[in-house]
C-alpha cells in the first residue's frame, strides 16, 4: 500500500540538472548559448526574416535580432551581445544572410 504525501512535498524531477547548475554555472550558460542560438537558427531556415539592430554601446554592446514570420504571424525578439551575434552570423550560410538579414542603424 502506497504511503500518502504530505502536502506541498514533491518530487524534483530535475535535481540533477539543478545540481548541475551549481557545479558548473559557466558550462551551464555556455549550453543555453548554444540551445538559444540552434533555435533562432533553426526560425531562419525556416524562412524567416531577421532584422538586427545595435541598442547600447556601452559599458557592452547589445544588438536587438527580430525574427519575423508575417505569413505565420510570428514575430521574436531576442537581445545578443556582441560575440554572440558573431558567433550566429559565422554560423549562418551567406545565401541567407543575403535573402533574410536586415541591418538596422
Amino acid at each position: 500500500m502506497a504511503m500518502a504525501r504530505t502536502p506541498g512535498s514533491f518530487r524534483l524531477a530535475h535535481r540533477a540538472r539543478t545540481l548541475e547548475l551549481y557545479a558548473d554555472p559557466l558550462g551551464h550558460r555556455h549550453r543555453r548559448v548554444r540551445r538559444i542560438l540552434a533555435s533562432i537558427q533553426q526560425d531562419i531556415d525556416e524562412g524567416c526574416t531577421a532584422f538586427v539592430r545595435q541598442i547600447l554601446c556601452e559599458p557592452r554592446e547589445l544588438y536587438r535580432l527580430e525574427l519575423e514570420r508575417p505569413e505565420l504571424a510570428y514575430q521574436r525578439i531576442t537581445i545578443l551581445d556582441r560575440d554572440t551575434l558573431t558567433t550566429l552570423l559565422e554560423q549562418t550560410s551567406e545565401e541567407a544572410l543575403r535573402e533574410r538579414f536586415r541591418f538596422r542603424t
